[in-house]
């Protein structure tokens, strides 16, 4: 709710978001989020925001060479999910914000391993990446400019 999350906005230097949906099902709840951390960052001056997005979400390339992944998983099985991740984004690319939007690989349960790569279009990159190097990545982004107000596909 706007009120919990303008709590939490309030005194802080930097956001990071990594909230998933709860479910396959159509929802607003990534739209709803967005909306109101966007109008609380804004109110309490607080200008950078890492956002944990998907790979095929965030103007990021769908991955070319995982025609499972293209064909069906992506465009019918987290459809809902997908949609729901981009209209909370219109939001995001519309604001003030220094934003990173992070686009992450298929992940996994795994130890970190290092080696994360990234990119605009996401050629070149492993579709699948570990938990652990995601969160070290986001982590970073608090403080790095590389990737301020961009949507960046990182795997390995």
């Amino acid at each position: 709710d706007a009120e919990s999350i303008d709590r939490a906005v309030h005194g802080q230097d930097a956001v990071l978001v990594a909230f998933g949906g709860r479910s396959l099902k159509k929802d607003d709840v990534q739209e709803v989020l967005m909306r109101n951390l966007i109008a609380a960052m804004t109110r309490h001056g607080v200008a950078r925001l890492v956002n944990l997005s998907a790979w095929g979400a965030g103007g990021s390339a769908v991955p070319s060479t995982n025609l499972f992944a293209r064909y069906f998983f992506l465009p019918m099985v987290l459809r809902h999910v997908l949609a729901d991740k981009r209209r909370g984004e219109v939001h995001l690319f519309n604001s003030a914000l220094d934003y990173v939007n992070v686009c992450p690989a298929f992940l996994r349960n795994a130890p970190a391993r290092g080696g994360v790569r990234a990119s605009i279009d996401g050629q070149g990159l492993k579709q699948f990446m570990h938990r652990e190097d995601l969160a070290a990545f986001m982590v970073r982004q608090l403080t790095e400019d590389r990737w301020v107000r961009t949507c960046v596909a990182i795997g390995y």
